[in-house]
């Protein structure tokens, strides 16, 4: 998964997906420094957007900047635009929990077209942050209370499969109908969903692909267990869903602190550990540290305690991601093992009498001088799938694939194309056990589509 630094309130709520200059008119715009933006507007679109398509004014909510949000409007600013997400200013005041600015968008609204537009994802987004005083405006203000959003969810569905129980009395309350509320039942292998083929589907929707931000996703080996992360507004846990006679369970936490994240679940070979990566402290007391990859213990009684998985692989820098070869071969991203180098690489490490030994930068096939994290190495290492920002790429970090030649070495990594990749972020890639699908993430879902998609790639490399 990307990480990345980024600026003010963005950085810690993940709400931008950019690096931006210190001269920049959005810092302009966040430092409130009205003169200096009045200079800059001469020579620039007062409509201009950003590379996640978020205007000036997006900017001015999240920062709350009152002046320099005011004197945007006088200028004529479009009030309504919308970012790569879909998400308005008014998204960005609900996603802020910023009632004051979000009644002053209210009041500049021309018609009530905005509830049609927007009112069931504005609900969504309340609704996710158990922000009852904002899911109490929305709907004192028009929006209708048994709206149903694109999944097809009311916010009293969202609240009950989020848990958001004070939510979901208020909005019953206010005469939310229980009878819209779907129960959603998994069965059978995958879920009991229709298999994708080379066109990329939405995995277990509105059971593990929700309103929330999904990601990192795997199957066991024998495809009962399911393991996959989740952002819950600044930080991330690790969920898991189980197939008992067929049927599976609602999905539950396995993981999670409100400190620091456990993200990035990977299965080690006999199953018996679950690998992911956290900025949990040695001691599990205190404040975050930096990223490390930790992993948990099976046992008859359940799982042991996070175990840092040692200074051979984690550094004072950040590890990401965590696949293996049959062999054991650890594959892995980090910042920390070459301080030459500031952006991340993708690493080996071989498993010695059950010890791994010193990690080594794969080729320059793979790394460049750009961000290279998230790979999974397919079990016979004939392959693998890392997440990659480059300029070629087709969106904000793409998936690129890489095979290995018949002299050991690996080929010129490509991008998978635009079958795959979107102007959205794609991470997280892996292949399930029996080698028909492969996962991904896209857009904070989960996706999946079949291999085929690789070995037509591998075709054209020949």
């Amino acid at each position: 998964m990307k990480k990345s630094t980024y600026y003010l309130l963005f950085c810690l709520l993940g709400l931008l997906h950019m690096k931006i200059s210190a001269q920049s008119i959005q810092r302009t715009v966040c430092d409130g420094n009205v003169v200096r933006l009045d200079s800059l507007l001469q020579h620039t679109d007062i409509n201009i957007t950003d590379d996640s398509g978020r205007s000036l004014l997006h900017w001015a909510v999240a920062c709350k900047q009152k002046e320099t949000f005011d004197f945007l409007v006088q200028k004529g600013i479009r009030i309504n635009v919308a970012d790569n997400q879909e998400q308005t200013p008014m998204h960005v005041a609900v996603r802020f929990g910023n009632l004051q600015y979000f009644e002053l968008l209210l009041r500049l609204q021309p018609s009530n077209q905005w509830i049609s537009n927007y009112g069931a994802s504005l609900m969504e987004k309340a609704v996710l942050n158990k922000d009852t005083v904002f899911v109490k405006k929305l709907i004192q203000s028009g929006i209708a209370i048994n709206g149903a959003n694109e999944r097809g969810s009311t916010a009293l569905e969202i609240s009950e499969r989020i848990g958001a129980k004070k939510v979901a009395s208020i909005l019953r309350s206010l005469g939310a109908d229980d009878g819209l509320v779907r129960m959603i039942e998994k069965k059978g292998n995958y879920m009991g969903e229709s298999a994708p083929d080379t066109i990329p589907k939405m995995f277990a929707p509105n059971f593990i692909s929700t309103e929330e931000q999904e990601f990192s996703s795997i199957f066991n080996s024998t495809g009962t267990e399911f393991y996959f992360g989740v952002d819950r507004g600044g930080t991330n846990e690790i969920r898991y869903s189980k197939m008992v006679d067929g049927l599976w369970s609602k999905p539950e936490t396995l993981l999670s602190h409100e400190l620091y994240s456990y993200n990035d679940p990977f299965l080690s070979n006999d199953q018996k550990r679950l690998y992911f990566i956290s900025k949990r402290p040695f001691d599990g007391v205190g404040k975050p540290k930096d990223v490390d990859i930790w992993y948990i213990q099976k046992s008859k009684t359940g799982w042991s305690d996070p175990i840092n998985a040692g200074p051979e692989i984690n550094t004072t820098g950040d590890e990401y991601y965590i696949s293996f070869t049959d062999t054991g071969t650890l594959y892995f991203a980090s910042n920390g093992h070459n301080p030459d180098k500031s952006d991340h690489d993708i690493y080996s490490a071989a498993l010695v009498d059950g010890v791994y030994q010193k990690p080594v930068a794969l080729s320059d096939a793979i790394n460049t001088e750009n961000y290279e994290a998230d790979v999974f190495i397919a079990p016979d290492a004939s392959y693998m799938i890392f997440c990659s920002t480059r300029e070629e790429g087709l969106g904000r970090g793409d998936l690129y694939i890489s095979f290995k030649t018949n002299d050991g070495q690996w080929s010129e990594a490509v991008n998978m194309g635009d079958t795959i990749n979107t102007p959205y972020y794609e991470y997280c890639p892996f292949v399930t056990k029996d080698g028909k699908y492969l996962f991904y993430t896209s857009n904070q879902d989960i996706y999946w589509v079949s291999t085929a998609v690789i070995n037509r790639l591998k075709g054209d490399q020949r």
